[in-house]
């Protein structure tokens, strides 16, 4: 009769499924643990913000409107950047050179960390205004997120589907945003050891 279960071949298997620290799926991994925590921080900032924003965005003009709930997408970058920053450079990127690995942690690297990631925001308001603007004017739908997510309307009254318009916006510019991150903090922040240097 066969054996169902061999501790030392058991040992072996989950051995050889063990994943190299350093490899790139690894940080990626790392990378999007820290990314949903400052998410996470960004959602609860702009979510509060735009609700007690709505009823001072409701009767202006679609471009004033946005641009006052980007602001408060600045609000929640910069809520979040800090959090995301300090666990990034000490647990997120971990095949680094080691001139990169200093750098990142001084003034410099923090305000090239900034510099992206600000670029990464812009990048994500294009997307932020593109959803809004597909909502409200380029699709039937009709759903006037720029001067209508109040939380009393939504949970209160019922009116779910301009915090669900509001979400999916939301979700996509975050993954938007969260592959240029990494990208270009891989690309230019925590650059990965050359092979002379992994051979030493």
């Amino acid at each position: 009769m066969p054996l169902l279960f061999c501790p030392r071949e058991h040992k072996i298997f989950i051995a050889s499924m063990k994943i190299d620290k350093n490899s790139l799926f690894a940080e990626i991994v790392r990378f999007v643990v820290i990314g949903v925590y400052g998410t996470l921080i960004d959602l609860a900032v702009e979510g509060w913000l735009t609700s007690l924003a709505s009823s001072k965005t409701a009767g202006a003009s679609h471009v004033v409107a946005f641009f006052a709930l980007f602001a408060i997408s600045v609000i929640g970058f910069l809520v979040a950047t800090p959090a995301t920053w300090s666990l990034t450079s000490v647990w997120g990127f971990q095949n680094v050179r080691e001139e990169d690995e200093k750098k990142a942690k001084s003034l410099k690297g923090i305000l090239i960390f900034t510099f992206w990631a600000a670029l990464g925001l812009l990048i994500g308001g294009l997307v932020q205004f593109l959803g809004y603007m597909t909502c409200l004017e380029w699709t039937p739908l009709n759903i006037n997120i720029l001067g209508g997510f109040n939380f009393e309307e939504m949970f209160v009254k019922g009116n779910i589907n301009v915090f669900a318009a509001w979400f999916i916006v939301f979700v996509v510019r975050t993954a938007v945003t969260m592959t240029w991150n990494f990208i270009t903090r891989k690309l230019f922040i925590y650059r990965a050891p050359k092979a002379e240097q992994k051979g030493e």
